[in-house]
Order: C-alpha cells, then structure tokens, then sequence
C-alpha cells in the first residue's frame, strides 16, 4: 500500500473471492482481467473490465470475485464536485429547487404530449 497517496493494488486469483469491508468512498480501479463485484444493500451487481472504475457508496461488506483473475487499484474516490455559491443558495432559499426528485418530475412533466386548447402548468 502507498500510505502517502492511500492506494492499495489487489490481486484476485482465478475463481479467487476477496472482501472489503467499511471502503465506502472507496475507488475500485481494474487494471487487468475482470471483477465483479456485489455490495451488501445495493440491488446492482457491477461487473467491471479493464480499464473501468467503481466508486463503493455504502458502509456495507463488499464481494469481490473474478473467473479468470484480475488486479485492482483500491483509492480514496475524489471529492465530488461542489455546487456554485448562487446554486447553494437558491436551494437554500427555495427547497424545492435543490430536489432532485423536483427537477426530475419537473423534467418530465416538460416532456408530456399537450392537446390542443390545454394550457401546460409551469414547473416548480
């Protein structure tokens, strides 16, 4: 393990399973062969290639195994990017702005059919 940079390389074995535990915020980079990989809580089961990158997002164990072997990069994921100060405050000014689930059904509201001598509500 790199303690300066917090980078760690796996190796998987073929038909090998290994397993992480409390990695979220955890990058799991694949540099050779395939893993897949199943996290407790999570419905998806992700199965990545070389070349690919997974960010863990939940405290819980993670199952990885792979059929033919493989080697992965484990690293700190960046910090996501943050908002600009007006986009902070308009959500904070306006709760339903910073909803995602708001912006979502707005958007799709915008997208349904019209008939004709129907006024369209305005979104949110």
């Amino acid at each position: 393990m790199d303690t300066q940079f917090g980078i760690t390389i796996r190796q998987l074995a073929p038909r090998a399973t290994q397993m992480l535990t409390d990695a979220a915020g955890t990058e799991l980079i694949c540099r050779r062969g395939s893993v897949w990989i199943t996290q407790y809580g999570d419905d998806r089961d992700v199965v990545l290639q070389a070349g690919q990158s997974f960010v863990l997002e939940l405290p819980t164990a993670v199952v990885m195994s792979s059929c033919h072997g493989a080697e992965l990069i484990l690293r700190a994921a960046p910090p996501a990017p943050r908002k600009r100060w007006p986009a902070r405050l308009a959500a904070w000014l306006d709760p339903r702005s910073g909803s995602a689930v708001t912006r979502e059904l707005a958007e799709r509201l915008s997208r349904l059919p019209v008939s004709p001598g129907e006024r369209r509500a305005r979104p949110l």
